[in-house]
């Protein structure tokens, strides 16, 4: 890898809770609340051998040696999420054995010099909060308000930043329409509901968090996927259009315009996609965002399809490396811009609506690299080339202007790939995780990213690494460019009201302002949620 990086720029690596904590562990030291994951990964026949999170990576007990494992790759800055299940009960109060956990975890983890970057809802949902409609139900607006008062007055002390989301279009459509994650229905009318309830509860949560401080850095995280049509005829670059609504600015307009795009919005008008100006002034918190977080791991090529629920369907050139999931690396094939696009089109679409600051919180590619139960070091040198490939992006990104502030590598250990379960080619780490020991056996590219990215002095250049040879790849063709997606120009969206705006966000009573969290001591009701926390001394 060469050039430099900016002073402020940083590396780190992103993990969510559920994927890697060993489920039955905290069910049974906690009696925390079963997730929705667990529940469809025993009866839906959507998981890989209906594998569920129940065993993780053993967090729960090997925290130490991550921390250890993380501290000794150089990592400064770690993107994890506090799960609802554990820490609040389904009373509303705080599960004071999770948060004892939580705490001794990030307290540990900033005494070894680790930023948290910390995702209040990455896809933990409560089983029993689900039964109740899950985010088809306005009731979670005040559950994850109430879950981000929690962390804060518990774990506030310990976090850098705050990531309200982490991609709530996997929470919505992927989830509601295409049914591939928890619940698994197929209803378009529920997924719309869904990401129109996930922006109010993204919205609510992030006034709590600034009613509490307003000096704190509250961002989010959205997967996003540059679009383009397969051709340059009027109905694929229409369809690009569709696509680029359905993927990316459903979620982007709404958080940064105050109003959903066309056309979708009047095509999904008919499955309800109404909302009221109160509601969309509660959604459109982007221009006070810290960070956009980006999730980025490659494009779509669409073609028209008038019978598809969006009017596109996707279409694939053929030829292209992919990962072991068959994910395409590079789309269009031979195409590696895909980063560079996406980054463009957000910060040049959105900066003029106050977007401020982009950071890549998760990129990372899923490879079969087994462990032969005796080596020290597991070679993937393919994801050495894709991290490289990709940070090329981010520096073509920096010298146009684009102000990316830093990339999160997903992830640190290979884990529980949610629909995946834990097949080997569903691993993304940079660390292998034996299934059977829990042994920790770092892949080449762990070291690789640690020399190149990780340890080097901010604003040098990276040290040149040594040669890799990287197995033969399939030659293709290079395909004729493919057009851009074009945009038009949206004008306001006159919106009809359906649905009843409920107050969700209420001002918090307080006796004094306070620039650190809160103490409440035993017996004292929390100011926001039920939970009854007790701080120990000497922290």
């Amino acid at each position: 890898m060469t050039g430099t990086w900016p002073a402020d720029f940083v590396f780190g690596v992103s993990d969510s809770d559920l994927q890697v904590i060993g489920e039955e562990n905290t069910l049974k030291a906690e009696g925390s609340e079963p997730s929705m994951w667990a529940h469809f990964a025993q009866n839906s026949g959507k998981c890989h051998n209906n594998q569920g999170p129940a065993e993780g990576i053993d967090r729960y007990h090997r925290w130490r040696e991550d921390i250890a494992l993380m501290k000794s790759m150089g990592v400064k800055n770690y993107r994890t999420s506090i799960s609802m299940a554990r820490f609040l009960s389904s009373s509303g109060e705080v599960n004071l054995k999770a948060a004892t956990w939580y705490e001794e975890y990030f307290r540990e983890l900033k005494r070894a010099g680790i930023n948290v970057l910390a995702t209040l809802y990455h896809w933990e949902l409560p089983q029993f909060l689900s039964e109740k409609g899950g985010w088809r139900n306005r009731l979670m607006v005040d559950w994850l308000s109430k879950h981000a008062d929690a962390v804060y007055q518990v774990l506030g002390e310990y976090i850098s930043e705050y990531f309200i989301l982490n991609e709530p279009w996997c929470s919505s459509f992927l989830s509601y329409l295409l049914g591939v994650h928890a619940p698994g229905q197929a209803d378009m009318g529920a997924a719309v509901e869904a990401a129109h309830n996930l922006l109010l509860a993204q919205g609510a949560a992030f006034e709590r968090l600034k009613s509490l401080d307003r000096t704190l850095k509250v961002s989010t995280a959205l997967n996003l996927h540059p679009v383009y049509p397969a051709d340059l005829s009027e109905k694929s670059q229409l369809a690009a259009q569709y696509a680029d609504g359905f993927y990316n600015t459903w979620f982007l307009d709404a958080m940064f315009r105050g109003r959903y795009p066309q056309p979708n919005s009047a095509l999904y008008s008919k499955f309800g996609a109404r909302a009221s100006r109160e509601d969309m002034a509660l959604i459109q918190i982007g221009p006070r965002l810290h960070s956009l977080g980006v999730n980025y791991y490659h494009g779509v090529i669409v073609e028209h399809d008038d019978q598809a629920h969006s009017n596109f369907v996707r279409t694939d050139r053929g030829g292209g490396s992919t990962n072991a999931l068959g994910w395409p690396i590079f789309t269009p094939p031979v195409y590696p811009e895909g980063l560079y696009d996406i980054l463009a089109q957000v910060y040049f679409g959105y900066r003029d609506c106050g977007l401020k600051r982009l950071l890549i919180t998760e990129n990372g590619i899923a490879l079969n690299t087994p462990w032969d139960g005796s080596s020290r070091q597991i070679e993937d040198s393919q994801r050495i080339v894709f991290i490289e490939a990709h940070l090329a992006q981010v520096q073509r990104a920096l010298a146009r202007g684009i102000p990316v502030k830093g990339y999160l590598h997903w992830t640190l250990a290979d884990n529980y790939e949610w629909a995946e379960g834990y097949q080997e080619k569903a691993a993304f780490g940079l660390v292998h995780v034996d299934r059977a020991s829990m042994k920790r056996i770092p892949k080449m590219s762990a070291a690789w990213y640690s020399e190149n990215c990780l340890r080097p002095i901010a604003g040098m250049a990276a040290r040149p690494r040594e040669t890799i040879v990287v197995p033969p790849q399939p030659v293709v063709s290079a395909p004729a460019p493919l057009p851009p997606v074009l945009v038009p120009v949206v004008p306001p969206v006159v919106t009809t009201t359906i649905i009843t705006p409920t107050a969700v966000v209420q001002e918090l009573k307080s006796k004094g302002k306070k620039k650190r969290p809160q103490k409440v001591s035993k017996g004292t009701k929390g100011k926001a949620f039920k939970g009854k926390i007790v701080r120990r001394r000497g922290r």
